[in-house]
């Protein structure tokens, strides 16, 4: 690997704060750059930068399904073509494509997000969703004056970051604590949360978003995930394992003797979420299993993904 791609590659999973579509279109960036990188041979030769490149991004935030979603639409797009200079143009046009893709699917979910928020509602989020933020800026912008609750989100705090966007925009912002998240649950009208990915097993998103959801549930209060179709896993990948999280993220000088668990994510079952809001709308947890089996698996990924066990 191009010693300035694995630069690039080692800041993007050093980023902790960032959600799944900014860390998605740096991936982009990268790929597109890591394939014009150095001379390519043929297609071949193209497909397996995509692939080495590919694994390092996504081994670097294995939970984060617009990254697997990239590296295999592009594998597809180079089945058009066995030439170079042809196999690097698609790159470049793939990336933008998804680039752009992103954009416009988070616009359309903003749009159908401000249906469900009413004037002055007050919603209750979690993590730093850049799509959430988006929603709520785009609902700021039409006349409605939500009033929104940020959890810190640690360990790595980036709920405070949502917090400081949020309130730069003129919208109403309360900062709490994570462990105190439940218990505003039931004085909000709504919970809107991100996703890293969605499978037939349910949302991983920040930790802390299965106890918001139980919390919703029991409440009565509806609770979304804003997902574009980028964040559905194919069937078939399995996700790598996470990296053990530094300790001192949560305790910087624990005693001896003590055991220092934390984590980023956690998987929540799509039977508590009241619904999935797409660019296609509003979609019903039951349904997303047809919408996975339209996504099929690139043999060259399934291959590299058996190879590294």
């Amino acid at each position: 690997m191009d010693p300035f791609i694995a630069q690039s590659v080692a800041a993007i999973a050093a980023d902790t704060v960032s959600g799944a579509v900014e860390i998605a279109k740096k991936c982009a960036e990268v790929l597109a750059r890591a394939v014009r990188s150095r001379p390519m041979a043929d297609r071949a030769d193209v497909q397996r930068e995509i692939l080495t490149v590919g694994r390092a991004l996504m081994r670097s935030h294995p939970t984060m399904a617009p990254l697997v979603n990239l590296v295999n639409g592009l594998l597809w797009r180079l089945e058009e073509t066995h030439d170079s200079e042809t196999a690097q143009r698609l790159v470049d046009e793939t990336t933008n494509d998804f680039r752009r893709r992103l954009h416009v699917h988070e616009a359309a979910i903003a749009e159908t997000t401000l249906r469900l928020i009413s004037e002055e509602a007050r919603i209750l989020t979690i993590g730093r969703s850049t799509t959430v933020r988006a929603a709520l800026r785009h609902a700021q912008r039409a006349g409605r004056r939500p009033r929104v609750i940020c959890t810190e989100s640690r360990p790595a705090g980036e709920g405070r970051m949502l917090a400081g966007e949020l309130a730069a925009s003129g919208i109403h912002t309360t900062l709490i604590t994570d462990a105190s998240a439940a218990a505003h649950v039931a004085h909000c009208h709504l919970v809107l949360v991100g996703a890293d990915l969605i499978s037939g097993d349910g949302l991983i998103n920040r930790v802390g978003t299965y106890p918001l959801a139980l919390a919703a549930h029991a409440s009565g209060v509806p609770m979304y995930t804003l997902c574009s179709s980028e964040k559905l896993l194919p069937p078939g990948y399995r996700l790598p394992p996470q990296q053990p999280l530094p300790p001192n993220q949560l305790w910087p000088e624990a005693p001896p003797g003590i055991t220092v668990q934390t984590a980023y994510s956690d998987r929540t079952p799509l039977d508590l979420l009241t619904g999935i809001i797409s660019e296609r709308g509003i979609s019903p947890p039951v349904g997303i299993e047809a919408w996975l089996a339209a996504t099929h698996l690139h043999p060259l990924l399934r291959a590299d993904m058996d190879e590294a066990g």
